[in-house]
């Protein structure tokens, strides 16, 4: 009796390690409780450029999922450096770094194109993405950033208790129905 009791403990301890329980795993899903900031329609999109480092500062407006204010940011862009694709967040620069740059030309994709053969940036038709030309020359295509909120992983961080919780009961109660015929009695 005592090796088919002991059996039903293993199969306890396995089944908590190996399946992790149905609870913990749902809450642990990708983009569960996820907020994700992104353009704003219209984005409202500034470029300036920088004499000193030869980058440009790109300005917009910023939303975020589920509310309906409007935030506006701007970061730094390397034209030479590879872009960097999106969910990825930029690391954001105060806004008043605009201050004393040189403001780069904005058009958009369905107005006639400037003929100066200076910097300027066509922005998309869906406002969500600019390329920066010279000339007839492109230098880059880049998007606005999309990124997902961190307060989505501090929800997620918060219920995992009660999730493990949860499970464990689930878990014990039906090891505890699979084991009762073996023997477990309530007296010592």
């Amino acid at each position: 009796m005592k090796l088919k009791r002991w059996s039903c403990f293993v199969l306890l301890a396995a089944w908590t390690i190996l399946l992790g329980g149905c609870a913990t795993s749902t809450l642990w899903e990708n983009g569960r409780f996820a907020r994700f900031h992104e353009p704003a329609t219209p984005s409202h999109l500034q470029l300036f450029r920088s004499g000193q480092r030869e980058a440009v500062l790109v300005q917009y407006d910023e939303s975020r999922e589920g509310d309906d204010s409007v935030h506006r940011r701007a970061y730094w862009l390397e034209p030479g450096s590879e872009p960097v694709k999106n969910p990825h967040k930029p690391h954001f620069v105060p806004i008043k770094t605009a201050r004393g740059l040189a403001p780069i030309p904005v058009v958009h994709a369905d107005t006639t194109l400037p003929v100066n053969t200076g910097i300027y940036a066509v922005v998309g038709t869906n406002d969500l993405d600019f390329s920066l030309r010279s000339g007839e020359r492109t230098l880059g295509s880049y998007e606005l950033p999309v990124y997902e909120d961190a307060s989505g992983k501090a929800k997620q961080a918060l219920l995992t208790p009660l999730a493990v919780s949860a499970d464990l009961t689930i878990i014990g109660g039906v090891i505890a129905v699979y084991c009762w015929p073996v023997g477990w009695s309530f007296s010592p």
